[in-house]
């Protein structure tokens, strides 16, 4: 079996044996990929399963026809390591290797740490790779399911079906927030814009100041203003788009990306922000800390600025007037 597996449109390659966890959102960006990874173990001459739900299996046997194998009564996670080493022990010899694909929940993945083991074997011929649909989850929470696996592929939600191993995510991803950083967001502006000014379409941003954190966390300490800063992502993340990018800018900052978007719609989004931060209650009721607000800062191209640089600046201005209004108030750049 050879010591490597190609898995998405990117063709990253790992290391086996090896257990990984692919990240998406919708099964329908899903089905290519699992096409892809199945004809290649066909290909390798290992014995492919399939671990999921009825639907999925019956769509499998009809394309694959006797080719794979499929499981569709579903595994247990606390049964997940038994059952695999089960399976392997029955792996004919005219088969290279054993490749299994597991349709899991959040279950499975806290127990999936445990494939450690086989990893740790070089005799095992296998690879094993746990699919996790992540359509309920915040981007908190999948940071912190990215933390405990060595090999995990996350579909990006903006350009579909690609892939990227955690180190990449690790560059890109803000580990407090789970929101993207400055570094990843600035080079999608960069992206976006030149896009937009191909086709002549607008594009937005919003950039946010927290008022008062500094404050919080001299008098409550930092854990506290961390976890505004944690509840603040996921009430901006609700706020926005599927396809506006969310970054954390600074200590105390946000920025927002809206693409196709007019300056004037940009404005009601974070209006509507604000509201909902005042609606939150970041203290659970603790009388003794102020409720949180935001400053905000809008800029549009490319009626204001038609480069990355200058539509930060224009939007950083923007946000100092809204700064020096006392807070908790939306100025569009003028």
């Amino acid at each position: 079996m050879p010591r490597y597996v190609k898995i998405g449109y990117e063709g990253v390659e790992i290391d086996l044996p090896v257990h990984a966890l692919y990240i998406y959102r919708g099964a329908d960006q899903l089905i290519d990929n699992i096409f892809t990874l199945i004809n290649d173990g066909i290909e390798r001459r290992e014995r492919v399963v399939f671990v999921g739900n009825q639907r999925m299996c019956k769509m499998l046997r009809k394309k694959f026809r006797n080719r794979i194998t499929t499981v569709s009564e579903g595994v247990r996670a606390k049964s997940l390591i038994n059952w695999l080493k089960r399976e392997y022990k029955k792996l004919p010899k005219t088969r290279e290797g054993l490749r299994v694909l597991v349709e899991c929940n959040k279950t499975h993945v806290e127990f999936e740490s445990g494939l450690d083991d086989l990893s740790h074997q070089p005799d095992y011929r296998i690879f094993v790779l746990c699919m996790y649909d992540v359509t309920e989850v915040t981007s908190f929470e999948l940071v912190e399911t990215l933390k405990t696996h060595p090999y995990v592929f996350v579909e990006h939600l903006i350009q579909p079906n690609c892939f990227y191993s955690r180190v990449k995510q690790q560059n890109w991803i803000d580990a407090l927030t789970g929101v993207f950083n400055r570094k990843y967001f600035d080079k999608q502006l960069s992206t976006e814009l030149q896009r937009a000014s191909r086709y002549e379409h607008s594009l937005a941003v919003i950039l946010m100041d927290v008022d008062r954190l500094r404050m919080v966390n001299e008098e409550f300490g930092i854990e506290t203003g961390d976890g505004v800063l944690q509840q603040l992502a996921r009430i901006l993340e609700r706020s926005l788009r599927s396809v506006d990018i969310l970054a954390r800018y600074g200590s105390d900052e946000f920025a927002a990306l809206l693409p196709e978007t007019k300056k004037a719609y940009a404005q009601k989004t974070a209006q509507r922000i604000l509201r909902s931060v005042r609606n939150h209650d970041f203290f659970k009721d603790d009388l003794r800390v102020k409720e949180i607000s935001l400053s905000v800062g809008v800029v549009g191209f490319p009626e204001d600025a038609g480069g990355v640089k200058e539509m930060i600046k224009k939007a950083e201005q923007a946000l100092r007037k809204a700064k020096r209004q006392g807070g908790s108030t939306v100025f569009g750049y003028e």
